[in-house]
């Protein structure tokens, strides 16, 4: 079997097409080389200087060089037949893919990591970093943080592995059951991934001090983490989470909403650093209340960072023109002034018809609800309690089924529920779970409105 020992140097960027600044691969048959290749590349982007000043790759160095697109054959060549061996093998692997990804063609190789390998094969060292590792088993390594220095020093412990009976038998074991182990960031236990199972959920990848870097939901959780790493793309938070991330771990939650809730609470407890959709301003679609200068009442849709003060917040702005013209109908409008224009062959109605029918129609607007979700469980029986206040999200937890009663909409049920709502996991308003709320209360069976009376 041959073996290719592969290091790449990189700017740091997360694009397909650029990226790799330098290429070495050594092919070996476990014991001794047979072949070899470099090359520098040419990113087609600037390098930044601390990336310069940590490889001494410079901007000059590469302006000559071929572009990957140039040399993709040459890899190619030789990488085929090989199996792909890099330390961290999940880096190098989806650099190399997503180049030849963008030049459309389709490639991949089974793989190797010596990080992991390492690992079984000596274990109980301190650390298992390329220079940790060749300090501890007196392996020369020069040109460190150069593609063919590494890769050298990568070949001789890769022989080191082979030699060794428990590298043996990891090696083995690890191309009989695949690639589960190699996608994974190299310090996350495959049992840990084989822990999470295909429901709904929110799952936490965390680094060494157990914090999260990265807390996110899905209704399959085990297919959700996989697609953070079995892609090709090489994107800056994919390569923060294969060098940080140490473990993972997971919370069921029973529906899909009830997942939305967690994780947005979740986050807004941790901010992980890699969760910057929630820390960067938003934009939602609003419906908002205005009067134009002769007076009239007019409702427009905006998009706006802030979800504060709108009629109504949607995803989407086909779902806001959707509700404006249920409101037509509903309320008898004049559907010009609420920025839908003349859709109806018939006479519009007059401003003044328009303009009594509005003010109801506010009062029905600003009339915001409040009442409960009762979701599935993560068991049979337990059910998921969600409390909303005033339009907004206010608890979530889960209770014994046991504890609800069969009628909920009745004054007995809905003072079950008030009781039951006071042992909830508070909530915060939040302005990701408004512009989700209005749509959940108009498709999602398990709500459950409270009583005026």
């Amino acid at each position: 079997m041959k073996y290719a020992i592969v290091d790449i140097e990189t700017t740091g960027g997360s694009r397909k097409s650029r990226g790799i600044t330098e290429i070495g691969i050594v092919v070996t048959d476990g014991v001794q080389e047979i072949d070899r290749w470099s090359s520098l590349i040419n990113p087609y982007e600037p390098i930044p200087p601390r990336i310069e000043a940590l490889t001494g790759i410079s901007n000059d160095m590469v302006e000559d060089a071929p572009g990957f697109h140039e040399v993709a054959d040459d890899v190619e060549r030789i990488l085929k037949d090989c199996v792909f061996v890099a330390h961290n093998v999940g880096f190098d692997y989806a650099f190399i893919r997503g180049h030849f990804e963008a030049m459309d063609r389709s490639w991949q190789r089974p793989k190797l990591c010596t990080v992991r390998l390492s690992r079984k094969a000596f274990p109980g060292l301190p650390r298992y970093g390329l220079g940790a590792l060749c300090d501890a088993k007196g392996i020369r390594h020069v040109d460190r943080h150069r593609a063919m220095g590494d890769a050298e020093a990568t070949v001789e412990l890769f022989h080191q592995i082979v030699a060794s009976e428990r590298g043996k038998l990891a090696i083995d074991d690890a191309l009989k059951r695949g690639t589960r182990e190699h996608w994974m960031p190299q310090h996350v236990a495959a049992s840990e991934f084989d822990a999470l199972p295909d429901e709904p959920g929110v799952y936490w990848f965390l680094d060494a001090q157990g914090k999260p870097l990265y807390i996110g939901m899905s209704i399959k959780l085990q297919q959700r983490v996989r697609s953070h790493f079995s892609g090709t793309t090489a994107s800056r938070k994919r390569q923060t989470l294969l060098r940080d991330m140490r473990s993972l771990k997971h919370e069921l939650s029973g529906s899909e909403w009830m997942a939305a809730v967690m994780e947005d609470v979740r986050i807004r407890a941790h901010w992980p650093p890699l969760n910057r959709a929630q820390k960067q301003p938003r934009s939602y679609r609003t419906v908002v209340h205005y009067k134009d200068r002769q007076g009239r009442s007019r409702l427009a849709i905006r998009t706006q960072a802030s979800a504060r003060d709108a009629i109504r917040t949607f995803h989407s702005e086909a779902s806001a023109r959707a509700w404006l013209h249920e409101q037509v109908k509903v309320h008898d409008l004049n559907p010009e002034w609420l920025g839908l224009g003349a859709w109806s062959a018939a006479d519009p109605v007059s401003q003044e018809v328009h303009e009594a029918h509005f003010e109801a129609a506010l009062e029905d607007w600003r009339n915001v609800a409040s009442g409960w979700f009762v979701e599935s469980g993560r068991s049979p029986d337990e059910r998921g309690l969600i409390a909303v206040v005033e339009g907004h999200v206010r608890g979530c937890g889960f209770v014994e089924a046991d504890d609800l009663s069969e009628r909920l909409d009745t004054p007995e049920g809905q003072a079950l529920l008030e009781a039951l709502t006071s042992g909830l996991h508070p909530v915060a308003p939040s302005s990701t779970l408004d512009a989700r709320l209005r749509e959940e209360m108009a498709r999602n069976p398990t709500w459950i409105p409270k009583r005026e009376d």
